[in-house]
């Protein structure tokens, strides 16, 4: 799962967190083409519900996603710019989910070294 954050310093050295702040389950973008001066203004906002899509407006740059910090608590539209997209990986050991060649023992049985022997 992708997560999107942005980590800041606060002049007493702890992190705080940003993360997006959604209204109504949906994430808020602004678009800079439309008014780069009033961005921030609701009018020149748009909501996008699919996680997936937020992120690859925000790979395409020009677009800032409001976001609120775990510490302060302070929501602020943030730049494409300054936001990270974090994969989560799996933990040694752990088998991906999706993967189909992740394991073969399925594929090791007598009657399938009987079946494919003369191939």
């Amino acid at each position: 799962m992708k997560r999107i954050v942005r980590r800041r310093k606060l002049p007493d050295g702890r992190v705080e967190l940003f993360t997006p702040k959604l209204t109504s389950g949906y994430y808020t973008l602004a678009d800079r083409a439309v008014d780069p001066k009033h961005h921030n203004y609701k009018c020149n906002q748009f909501l996008v519900e699919d996680v997936d899509s937020v992120i690859t407006r925000l790979r395409g740059g020009g677009v800032s996603l409001r976001m609120k910090g775990d510490i302060t608590g302070q929501e602020n539209l943030l730049s494409a710019r300054d936001i990270e997209i974090e994969e989560d990986l799996a933990a040694p050991g752990v088998e991906e989910e999706d993967d189909p060649f992740a394991t073969f023992s399925e594929w090791s049985s007598d009657a399938d070294e009987t079946a494919y022997k003369d191939l």
